[in-house]
């Protein structure tokens, strides 16, 4: 399967898991006109950081499933990111991508704040000096 259906299906799957499994929670809000633009902003972190957290515990695992075929489709300017563990990129991508804090990237991977910091500086590490 091609690298950008894979990515679509990806997203799509943690999507309708988040989906399927807050549905009572999205159903039982108040009515959208009643919230007001903080609370509506708080909801939507929340719901963002809920489709990602699913995203990312499905994309680690196809990620390890799949790492034979990633060998043979990487972007050769992006080598050394790959060679990454998967929970390192994770990790790399939250803070610096999303720019999650340590706290939401806790809550998002369920590691613990020693891992998070742990994953971070190892991962910039290797990328620095090229070392995986």
């Amino acid at each position: 399967m091609p690298d950008d259906l894979q990515v679509e299906q990806l997203v799509i799957d943690a999507f309708n898991g988040y989906l399927i499994r807050e549905k009572k929670n999205i159903l039982n809000s108040k009515e959208l006109n009643q919230i007001s633009k903080k609370d509506l902003q708080v909801q939507r972190r929340i719901h963002f950081k809920g489709i990602i957290k699913n995203l990312a515990e499905i994309g680690v695992r196809r990620s390890l499933q799949l790492s034979h075929q990633m060998g043979h489709s990487e972007p050769h300017d992006f080598k050394p990111f790959f060679k990454l563990d998967p929970r390192v990129r994770l990790t790399l991508c939250l803070r610096y991508d999303f720019q999650f804090t340590t706290n939401e990237i806790e809550d998002i991977t369920g590691m613990t704040r020693y891992e998070v910091i742990e994953k971070l500086h190892n991962g910039r590490y290797l990328l620095l000096h090229d070392v995986n």
